[in-house]
Protein backbone atom coordinates (compact mmCIF):
# COMPACT_ATOMS: atom_id res chain seq x y z
CA UNK A 1 0.00 0.00 0.00
CA UNK A 2 3.04 2.56 0.51
CA UNK A 3 4.80 1.75 -2.15
CA UNK A 4 1.74 2.30 -4.59
CA UNK A 5 0.53 6.05 -2.75
CA UNK A 6 4.43 6.37 -3.12
CA UNK A 7 4.08 5.97 -6.92
CA UNK A 8 0.80 7.73 -7.17
CA UNK A 9 -0.90 4.19 -8.30
CA UNK A 10 -3.69 4.92 -5.09
CA UNK A 11 -4.57 8.02 -2.94
CA UNK A 12 -5.91 7.19 0.89
CA UNK A 13 -8.03 9.46 2.27
CA UNK A 14 -9.01 8.62 5.85
CA UNK A 15 -10.69 4.75 5.28
CA UNK A 16 -10.94 5.63 0.94
CA UNK A 17 -8.69 4.02 -1.55
CA UNK A 18 -9.15 5.83 -4.76
CA UNK A 19 -7.60 4.14 -7.33
CA UNK A 20 -7.10 6.77 -10.29
CA UNK A 21 -6.42 4.51 -12.93
CA UNK A 22 -9.76 2.87 -12.73
CA UNK A 23 -11.62 5.87 -11.87
CA UNK A 24 -12.93 4.00 -8.99
CA UNK A 25 -12.73 4.28 -4.84
CA UNK A 26 -13.16 1.73 -2.53
CA UNK A 27 -13.63 1.17 1.38
CA UNK A 28 -11.33 -0.27 3.11
CA UNK A 29 -11.00 -2.02 6.50
CA UNK A 30 -8.57 -4.39 7.34
CA UNK A 31 -9.34 -7.82 6.95
CA UNK A 32 -8.08 -11.96 7.24
CA UNK A 33 -8.29 -14.59 5.29
CA UNK A 34 -8.57 -18.10 6.23
CA UNK A 35 -5.89 -20.37 4.66
CA UNK A 36 -5.55 -23.59 7.11
CA UNK A 37 -7.19 -24.91 10.04
CA UNK A 38 -3.63 -25.60 12.36
CA UNK A 39 -5.40 -27.70 15.11
CA UNK A 40 -8.83 -29.08 15.07
CA UNK A 41 -11.94 -29.73 12.16
CA UNK A 42 -12.85 -26.35 10.40
CA UNK A 43 -16.46 -26.57 12.13
CA UNK A 44 -17.02 -23.20 11.92
CA UNK A 45 -16.69 -23.09 7.84
CA UNK A 46 -13.90 -20.41 7.67
CA UNK A 47 -11.52 -21.67 5.63
CA UNK A 48 -11.41 -19.20 2.23
CA UNK A 49 -13.49 -17.19 3.52
CA UNK A 50 -12.35 -13.38 3.99
CA UNK A 51 -13.89 -11.65 7.61
CA UNK A 52 -12.99 -8.10 8.61
CA UNK A 53 -12.08 -6.84 12.22
CA UNK A 54 -15.29 -6.07 13.07
CA UNK A 55 -16.51 -9.85 11.94
CA UNK A 56 -13.70 -11.28 14.33
CA UNK A 57 -15.45 -9.35 17.09
CA UNK A 58 -18.59 -10.79 16.23
CA UNK A 59 -17.23 -14.08 16.10
CA UNK A 60 -15.51 -13.47 19.32
CA UNK A 61 -12.07 -14.95 16.94
CA UNK A 62 -8.47 -13.96 19.45
CA UNK A 63 -6.36 -12.24 16.10
CA UNK A 64 -2.34 -12.39 16.44
CA UNK A 65 -0.66 -11.63 13.40
CA UNK A 66 -1.19 -14.50 10.68
CA UNK A 67 -3.33 -16.70 13.33
CA UNK A 68 -7.22 -16.88 13.95
CA UNK A 69 -8.59 -18.68 17.10
CA UNK A 70 -12.00 -19.04 17.59
CA UNK A 71 -13.21 -21.06 20.82
CA UNK A 72 -10.76 -24.34 20.54
CA UNK A 73 -9.85 -23.89 17.01
CA UNK A 74 -6.81 -22.44 15.73
CA UNK A 75 -6.66 -20.99 12.02
CA UNK A 76 -3.68 -19.91 9.77
CA UNK A 77 -4.56 -16.88 8.18
CA UNK A 78 -3.06 -13.75 5.80
CA UNK A 79 -3.88 -10.28 6.76
CA UNK A 80 -4.69 -7.84 4.52
CA UNK A 81 -7.80 -5.41 3.08
CA UNK A 82 -11.24 -5.69 2.09
CA UNK A 83 -12.90 -2.93 -0.71
CA UNK A 84 -15.92 -2.05 -0.97
CA UNK A 85 -16.81 0.20 -3.57
CA UNK A 86 -17.91 3.40 -3.20
CA UNK A 87 -20.10 5.40 -5.79
CA UNK A 88 -19.24 9.24 -6.85
CA UNK A 89 -21.65 10.67 -3.89
CA UNK A 90 -19.24 8.27 -1.50
CA UNK A 91 -21.73 5.74 -0.93
CA UNK A 92 -20.65 2.00 -0.63
CA UNK A 93 -22.44 -0.22 -3.17
CA UNK A 94 -21.64 -3.71 -4.31
CA UNK A 95 -19.97 -2.81 -7.63
CA UNK A 96 -22.47 -5.55 -9.02
CA UNK A 97 -23.89 -2.85 -11.35
CA UNK A 98 -21.03 -1.97 -13.34
CA UNK A 99 -20.73 -5.82 -14.09
CA UNK A 100 -23.80 -4.91 -16.26
CA UNK A 101 -21.80 -2.17 -18.59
Amino acid sequence: MDRWTSEGKVRLQDDVMEVPALGRAFRISSAVHFTAVVDGKDSHQLLGRVKTDEQLVELRAEHYGASVIVGEIGYECVEGFLGVPVDSTGVASSGLLSLSR
